[in-house]
């Protein structure tokens, strides 16, 4: 039997099990109203607990499928125990992550260890050589703008992370720690060249974006040593 618990009038379901049962095998779905650990801003997605209509409690209650509980009132103590080990399990759950994603990185280095070197020696042939080699089926060999684009992308690719099309957050590359469909990007990146000159406004304005959808902004501006240089802001708001 199922059990539901009744605080301040409300009809509270807070085990995924039991959430599943009453969807699958009887037909009553509630309402999720819980935030997510690592989204708890948004309301796109929500979690457990699973609330009740008056109606449905009591239907389940009537046909003996859920027995309807009143929660006691939790002792301070307990209660402080009860939100410590959470908090530690949600800092274990997120060093688990950050270990999964140095791992993850670390086999792309080896897998692409190979690629890397076989790009540095032709490098070392001459730029000449490989435009030669690209002219023919690719148009954009030495486009200004593509050859600024491809050094930053070709930099931040070999230092293990994942790059895809940051366009939609006023960037030229969304920057992951690893396979996007596991991760989040940690950056929008914005090349620009060394001298060029950047409007306040547009670097206020990136800055606010990347806030405002949790990435950092991260400019990125090739040197003439080959190297690459990383500046990441951040907008803070005056209180």
């Amino acid at each position: 039997m199922l059990v539901v618990e009744v605080k301040a009038g409300q009809a509270l379901v807070w085990g995924a099990e039991a959430a599943q049962t009453l969807r699958e095998r009887l037909g009553v779905g509630g309402r999720l109203v819980g935030s997510l650990a690592r989204g708890p801003r948004q309301n796109a997605r929500l979690g457990l607990p699973l609330l009740l209509l008056p109606e449905e409690a009591r239907l389940l209650a009537e046909i003996g499928a859920a027995t309807l509980v009143t929660a006691p009132r939790p002792d301070p103590g307990q209660q402080a125990q009860a939100v410590a080990a959470y908090h530690q399990e949600q800092e274990s759950g997120f060093r688990e992550q950050r270990a999964l994603a140095c791992e993850a990185r670390r086999r792309r280095l080896q897998d692409l260890a190979q690629h890397i070197a076989a790009g540095r020696a032709q490098k070392q042939r001459g730029p000449r050589e490989a435009e030669q080699g690209e002219e023919g089926d690719w148009p954009h060999a030495g486009n200004p703008a593509h050859e600024l684009r491809y050094r930053v992308y070709k930099d931040l690719w070999e230092r293990g992370y994942f790059l895809t099309s940051g366009g939609k957050f006023g960037g030229d590359f969304l920057v992951y720690p690893g396979d996007p469909l596991r991760f989040h990007a940690h950056f929008v990146a914005q090349c620009c060249a060394p001298g060029d000159a950047l409007p306040l406004s547009d670097l206020v304005s990136a800055g606010r974006l990347g806030t405002n959808v949790r990435k950092t902004l991260l400019l990125c501006s090739p040197q003439p040593d080959g190297s690459v240089a990383y500046t990441s802001l951040q907008w803070a708001g005056l209180p």
